[in-house]
């Protein structure tokens, strides 16, 4: 996922607004930026990664966005000359750095913030698109004249008493003084059961962007929801509300596409006056989508929860959804899971769970609305006058889903104003908490938490009760100081078991005790197909929040996304916390939890041992004397002890109690003390010649030249001298110096100097391959001449080739040379070769031994021999050879030479 964030060096600055003029730019200097999202809240923050996330849009959406939010560190006067050159800028009112750029060609737009970005000038960018929502409006159902939700004595074949009992206030309370502004469609204020109590000052139409919040003849939704609220009651007309004596205040918003920032100034408008924003509507309840509202928005609401009615803070309450028979579940609606949101569910005229309204963690009550057998029976309320709206008159009965059932609570919250106007919103909240009634008592969802409340899935903590919540409002007194304890994120990166009987747990050690009301859970998880995910969280009592359920959703991911559970209220935070994540289908569908965040809100003593407003906990460092915690634990000092501080003499930031070279000289403590040197004076070092790290005190080899010191200087060569080193001819690890045998061959130098005249550092004096020793004293040749015998052969050849005596030129006494033998006749030289005719020719040469008038030297005679062995008998001696005539000359052909052969061996002279 590619998220248009980026962090930047900080730097305090105070930015002017203002529209963007012309005129030529100004050089402007370099400016370090501040990180400006690091100041925003954790909610603010989630719902920038989710809006910025430019993948997640279409192309074509894009294309038209003129209007864009941006982040940045850059004074507004110079947002023009940034590469995005923004045709307008303008602040955002509740997130100081955040500005609406406008672009007159849209096209451009997103390169150009791209370009910026890139260059650092902005930190992120977002579209500002148009939204759309959906109301919180049952379909069709049967008509009914009663208004049974406010007292139900059984009318409607309901159970009688079944009701948000506002009757047992009325005679003290009806919401005088309280204003409730009802975010909606519209609200017809003409009509005659609001008009009376309808506030135009506070009143706005976003759609037509005017004063007046009217609706189109077919948007009855607000002004069914203004008369459930706050209709006038006793004047003999139509309906009464919940708190009749209430003002209210109209906003037309979700009856046209609206963005962020519009949002954001619905939410907030006029925070100082309006007491409570009621909202029936939300993200489509399809079970296939994950929305909640964006940066500018959630900021809005954060500032009216601190800063709106006076710093008491303003109540909002948000239908929980419609969505039941989509599987859809409140917490996939990033607006009512909100902590400052009081979701609600609805519950029909019996106290059941109505078919539509959607479970979730994060419900905190139920108030009645239709659904209920037999003809589902549905709300009583105003209607748009004449033709319009739900009906044709002034009043509808079939007003429904969990949208009647919000203007409800805001009906009874205005009642507990009146009763006590100093409440906060918090609070309220609490209020609500411990009045609410246990409805539907046999149901199976209902459990106790471990701070013994009685909580549900389906139904919150019950049903609102008026009667009891103004009771307990009259006397109550504070909810404490809220404190907020973030602990991640935990980046896990694992991947998660598929089967539905394989948990992927997740722990967390709480140290901290808070008396918890509600609790912000944020994971990162990749998967192919996000509704196959059952997503837990279990307390430290074993009580658990279902975040997630297994539902018809193959979208991708939770990206980031902040789940809210009030599950846990007046639990201690204190001992361990498990996420619990499982594929319960299995398949090839697959996924990893990429990281996880668990943010409790609650009250309690958290200390901050040096007031530097990081709770101890999360502090590193709680005593700020600039150690941290661990290492402080670690060096045995105590870190909540600004005067308890480690030694650090050589100021590496690593404590001398675990340091292993205290003064930061290169050798470490022990080596130092072995060494002799000081371990805490860095003046104080240890030898060391070679630079080995060893310290000449202990190294055998100071010089590393191989040579240890005490045989150099008994070598008398310089053992802190490299270039100094005994010489040592025959590698034998004794220098020449001490060596009586320098060149190891076994012959004493004295010996080889005096009495054989050898060479006392060549161990071959005469080169021949055998050492003087062999040959002075196992063979007796002479070691200074390689031929002894001066056979031809070296010494080395006759003995370790040929093994023929090197101190004989003839070792067969045959009268051949050794060095004939080998070298010319190929012969054994240690064999004897006879002549037994004594003709001077042996036997390997003469053809006939024993006949001396037969070998090589003779001549070929007419004897039947072949006495010149040249393999032929009588050759030149047959008829032919013998007087052959050439018959053209006449003449004998024999030649001469031939011719005398032959009478010589005949005795005759030629």
């Amino acid at each position: 996922m590619r998220v248009a964030i980026l962090v930047l060096l900080m730097v305090s600055f105070s930015p002017a607004g203002h529209a963007l003029g012309g005129g030529e730019p100004e050089e402007i200097p370099p400016v370090v930026l501040e990180d400006i999202l690091g100041t925003y809240s954790r909610s603010v923050q989630i719902a920038f990664e989710r809006v910025s996330d430019i993948d997640s849009y279409e192309e074509a959406e894009l294309a038209v966005v003129d209007s864009w939010l941006v982040v940045t560190g850059i004074p507004i006067e110079e947002h023009r000359w940034t590469a995005a050159e923004p045709e307008d800028s303008e602040p955002v009112e509740h997130l100081r750095g955040s500005y609406i750029w406008t672009f007159e060609d849209s096209t451009k737009g997103l390169e150009q913030l791209r370009n910026s970005f890139v260059k650092g000038e902005i930190e992120s960018f977002s579209p500002l698109l148009d939204k759309s929502v959906s109301t919180r409006f049952e379909p069709n159902d049967p008509f009914y004249d009663d208004q049974w939700h406010l007292n139900n004595t059984g009318q409607t074949s309901g159970t009688s008493g079944e009701d948000a009992n506002v009757t047992a206030v009325w005679n003290s309370y009806n919401g005088s003084g309280v204003v409730i502004s009802v975010i909606d469609d519209g609200v017809e204020h003409s009509h005659p059961d609001l008009t009376t109590n309808y506030l135009s000052q506070h009143s706005y139409d976003w759609c037509g962007d005017d004063p007046d919040p009217d609706p189109n003849s077919w948007d009855g939704h607000g002004t069914a929801v203004a008369g459930v609220a706050a209709g006038t009651g006793n004047n003999s007309i139509g309906v009464t509300g919940a708190a009749f004596g209430a003002d209210i205040a109209g906003h037309r918003l979700i009856a046209c596409g609206f963005t962020d920032s519009t949002a954001a100034d619905a939410l907030s408008y006029d925070n100082g006056d309006i007491d409570i924003y009621s909202n029936s509507w939300g993200p489509y309840d399809d079970g296939n989508r994950l929305e909640g509202p964006g940066p500018i928005t959630v900021a809005a609401i954060e500032d009216s929860i601190y800063n709106g009615r006076s710093g008491l803070g303003n109540i909002y309450t948000w239908a929980a959804g419609n969505g039941l028979e989509a599987n859809d579940n409140s917490n996939y609606d990033g607006y009512a899971s909100l902590r400052y949101a009081i979701a609600v569910a609805a519950i029909t005229h019996y106290g059941d769970q109505s078919w539509y309204s959607e479970p979730g963690a994060n419900i905190l009550v139920t108030a009645h609305s239709n659904g209920g057998t037999p003809d589902y029976e549905g709300i009583t309320t105003t209607d748009i006058t004449g033709t319009g709206g739900y009906s044709g008159g002034d009043v509808t009965h079939d007003f429904g889903g969990t949208s009647s059932a919000t203007p409800l609570v805001s009906g009874v919250i205005a009642l507990i104003l009146e009763s006590n106007p100093d409440l906060t919103w918090r609070d309220v909240q609490n209020i609500l908490v411990h009045s609410s009634r246990k409805n539907d008592a046999n149901d199976s969802s209902w459990s106790v938490n471990g701070g013994g409340l009685t909580v549900s899935h389906k139904y919150g903590f019950g049903a609102v009760d008026a009667g009891a919540a103004v009771s307990l409002a009259e006397n109550w007194t504070s909810s404490g100081e809220e404190v907020n304890a973030t602990f991640g994120p935990f980046t896990e990166n694992l991947a998660i078991d598929n089967g539905p009987s394989s948990w992927t747990e997740f722990n967390l050690s709480v140290p901290i005790d808070l008396s918890l009301e509600s609790v912000d859970v944020i994971v990162d998880i990749t998967h192919t197909a996000r509704g196959e995910l059952d997503i837990v969280l279990e307390s430290p009592s074993g009580h658990q929040s279902w975040l997630a359920e297994v539902h018809d959703d193959n979208n991708a991911d939770y990206s980031n996304w902040r789940f809210g559970t009030v599950q846990h209220w007046d639990e201690s935070s204190q001992g361990n916390w498990t996420l619990k994540v499982r594929d319960s289908v299995t398949g090839s569908n697959s996924g990893t939890l990429n990281s996880w965040e668990l943010i409790f809100h609650g009250v309690g003593n958290v200390t901050d041992t040096d007031g530097d407003g990081w709770p101890d906990y999360n502090d590193i460092d709680d005593d700020n004397d600039g150690w941290g915690d661990i290492d402080e634990m670690s060096c045995s000092t105590d870190p909540l002890d600004n005067s308890s501080t480690p030694s650090d003499t050589d100021s590496d930031g690593v404590c001398n109690y675990l340091d292993s070279d205290d003064d930061g000289d290169g050798f470490d403590d022990s080596t130092e003390q072995a060494c002799s040197t000081d371990p805490l004076d860095n003046s104080s070092t240890p030898s060391d010649t070679d630079s080995d790290g060893v310290c000449n005190y202990l190294d055998s080899d100071d010089d590393d030249d191989t040579w240890n010191d005490s045989t150099e200087l008994s070598c008398s060569t310089d053992p802190l001298d490299y270039s100094s080193t005994p010489s040592d001819t025959d590698s034998d690890g004794v220098c020449n110096y001490l060596d009586s045998d320098d060149d190891g061959d076994g012959l004493s130098d004295v010996n080889e100097t005096s009495v054989h005249m050898t060479d006392p550092l060549d161990s071959d004096s005469d080169d021949d391959g055998l050492d003087d020793y062999q040959e002075i004293v196992i063979y007796g040749t002479k070691a200074i001449d390689n031929d002894t015998d001066d056979d031809g052969l070296d010494d080395y050849e006759e003995v370790m080739v040929h093994s023929t005596n090197p101190l004989s030129y003839d070792s067969d006494t045959d009268g051949i040379s050794d060095y004939d033998e080998i070298v010319v006749w190929f012969s054994d030289p240690l064999t004897f070769d006879a002549d037994n005719d004594s003709d001077d020719y042996y036997h390997f040469q003469d053809c006939d031994d024993d006949d001396h008038e037969v070998n090589p030297g003779m001549l070929e005679a007419l004897n039947g021999k072949d006495d010149d062995c040249d393999g032929l008998e009588d050759e030149g001696f047959n008829d032919s050879d013998w007087m052959e005539m050439d018959c053209r000359t006449g003449k004998n052909s024999t030649s001469m030479e031939q011719t005398q052969k032959i009478l010589t061996q005949m005795g005759m002279e030629y």
